[in-house]
Parts: structure tokens; sequence; C-alpha cells
């Protein structure tokens, strides 16, 4: 497998801290998030697979290229239409979480309008990169950010803070049947291979999934679900964890760097995920920038033989996220979020019945 490839995986499972999904397990600690998190880890990883098996067999061609060649308009637009709607929402998700937690922890006296606005022009730009260069934006991240990521785990598993015998109490709830919330949002995690409809153009040859490369894959997704869900278990205890919005950064709140250039850890757990959170953002909208574009071709957009749909679409969706980030509410995200996991089975259905049209497609031409 491509580094690349790793790149947008793990980017999707580091990126869950800034979305609703670790207190909508959290909420489930008392009854069945732990199994639920098992199952949902089996069928995310099973679901890897199989779609890197698929991409595999058309190298250098993206979702557009699939269902242009192989199937017929009537189908190809819907599919189309409903995979961008379900890209720009989840980086409208990660937008709102990620401003409210801008103004939850660091700005609170800060305007909406101004976080959302400077986090929007760092997103406008980088939607209309070419798709090589937001791999490679990506890489650079990933280069920068895994110092601090370690850092911020060796500190988190020798903290005093770490309250193990609250971590064992929630362990004490395996016996609990899973919920499909939990179950859904978990699944969630695994959905960066799902970037490949788009960033499939880019590797033109054949990916190889082997045993080895899940295995990194299984091992990374265990890691961040035992830290996004038992850690704030043990920092700020099972009974009260249910209560808090934003169960992660509140619980690193309690940890500190006595000797350290910054000592609240929450400082630089925010550096390290918002930063993550914007690449999400920025990769979730440039796929969905890419499909709708694929779709519409606005000839009056069209002066002195340049093209100006990209930038008039891009500005559409950032309207409609600051839109968002102004009118929802941290109650609101939540509940909607619900509705937006559980919607994954039939996202799951539409995607194999895409499979299943593309390769009938191709063996009957």
């Amino acid at each position: 497998m491509s580094r690349f490839l790793y790149y947008l995986i793990f980017t999707n499972m580091v990126a869950i801290i800034t979305t609703p999904i670790p207190r909508l397990l959290l909420q489930d600690a008392g009854d069945g998030a732990i199994v639920s998190m098992g199952l949902g880890t089996l069928g995310g990883i099973l679901f890897t697979w199989i779609i890197i098996r698929f991409f595999s067999q058309h190298p250098g061609m993206d979702l557009p290229d699939l269902l242009v060649s192989y199937t017929a308009d009537w189908f190809r637009i819907p599919v189309t239409l409903y995979f961008a709607i379900l890209w720009f929402l989840a980086g409208a998700v990660n937008l709102v979480m990620t401003v409210f937690l801008l103004i939850t922890f660091l700005s609170p006296e800060m305007s909406i309008y101004t976080i959302t606005a400077s986090i929007l022009v760092t997103v406008y730009f980088g939607v209309l990169l070419k798709t090589k260069s937001v791999l490679f934006s990506l890489e650079i991240i990933f280069v920068l950010m895994v110092p601090f990521g370690i850092l911020m785990m060796l500190k988190l598993f020798t903290s005093s803070e770490l309250e193990w015998d609250q971590i064992k109490l929630s362990v004490m709830h395996i016996n609990h049947l899973p919920t499909f919330t939990s179950f859904t949002s978990t699944f969630f995690m695994f959905l960066g291979c799902a970037n490949l409809i788009i960033f499939n153009k880019y590797f033109k040859e054949k990916q190889h999934v082997s045993i080895l490369s899940l295995g990194w894959v299984l091992l990374f997704a265990i890691m961040m679900l035992v830290t996004s869900y038992f850690f704030p278990i043990g920092l700020s205890g099972f009974d009260r964890i249910g209560q808090l919005i934003f169960p992660w950064i509140s619980s690193a709140d309690a940890i500190r760097m006595k000797y350290g250039l910054v000592e609240r850890v929450v400082f630089i757990f925010m550096f390290i995920f918002v930063t993550i959170a914007f690449m999400s953002i920025i990769i979730h909208w440039h796929v969905a920038y890419k499909l709708i574009n694929s779709v519409f071709r606005p000839g009056f957009l069209q002066v002195n033989q340049q093209n100006f749909a990209p930038f008039v679409l891009v500005f559409l969706f950032l309207v409609v996220g600051t839109v968002l980030v102004v009118r929802m509410t941290q109650y609101d995200i939540y509940h909607y979020s619900i509705y937006y996991y559980n919607t994954l089975p039939v996202f799951i259905a539409v995607f194999f019945l895409m499979m299943f049209a593309v390769r009938k497609g191709a063996s009957s031409s």
C-alpha cells in the first residue's frame, strides 16, 4: 500500500477526536459501547479491504471516471450527488465542531464569525488544490504532527491523574448488548479508505493489500479507540464522563507538564487535532467538490477560457458551512450527527450497488 493511502485512512481516524464520535461512544459507556466498538472495528477493517481491493482493479481511475465509462447517466448522476452530499456533510461536522472547540477552550471572547472566517479562508484554497497537492500537504502535516503526537501519548500513559480503576470499571460493562449508534460511529472511523473515490486517480499502480497492511490499520484504529474512549474515563471518572460536552479535551485539560514549555497539555492537544481537523475538512470538501464538478459544468461561468465554476462551487460550500456554524448549537450538532452516522448502512448499500454496476459494466464492455 502507498504511504498516501495510509495517510488518508489515518487522518480520518485521528480526526474523530474533533467530531461528536467520542461523546456518542461515552454516552453508551454503561450500555454496549465496548462490544459496539469491537463489532464496528471488525466491520470497518473488512470494508477497508473491500474498498481498496475494488479500486486497485482500476488504477488511475476515480469514481466519476468509472461511472462515466461503465454506467448510464440515470445511475451515475444520483449516485455521484449522493456521495457528494455525504462528503460535504462530513466536512461540515468537522467544521462546526472545530469552531465550537476553539470558542470554548481557546478564544471564548472572539466572534464566531471571525473564527469561522479564519478557518474557511484556509479551507477555501486547500479545497481548490490539485488532488496530488492535497496528498502532499497531508504528508507534510503528518510529518510535523508525529513528534507532538508521540509526546502526547507518552504523557497520557504516564500521567498520575489517570485513574486505572475507573478504566477497569468501564470494562466491566462489556457484557451489554451493542448499540447501533456506537457501532456506526466506530465504523465511520474506517471510511478514510472511501476517499479513493477521488484520490484513486493519483494511484497509477495497483495497490496490494497485505495482511501486514491491514494489521497496521487495525492497530492504529485500536489505539485511537482506546485513546478516545478509555482515557477520558480514566481522567474524568466513569460516572461523570457522560455529562461532558467535549469529554476528550476536558479530560486532557486535567493534565499538566510541570517542567514543559507549555504547562497545560490541552494546548498541545488542540494544536495537533485542530490541525488534523483542518486537513480532514479539506479532504472531505475536496472530494465533494470534485464529485459535483464531474456532474455540473456550467458554461456561463467560463470567461476568456477561464472556468470560474470551481471557485463559485467552493464559495457556496463556505456559505453553507458558515450558516451551519452560526445556526447550530452544540446540542444540535450532536443530535443531527446521530442521524448522519446511523445512515451509514444506506451508504454501504449504495457503495456496494455502485461496485456491482461498475463490475457488470466493465465485464460487458
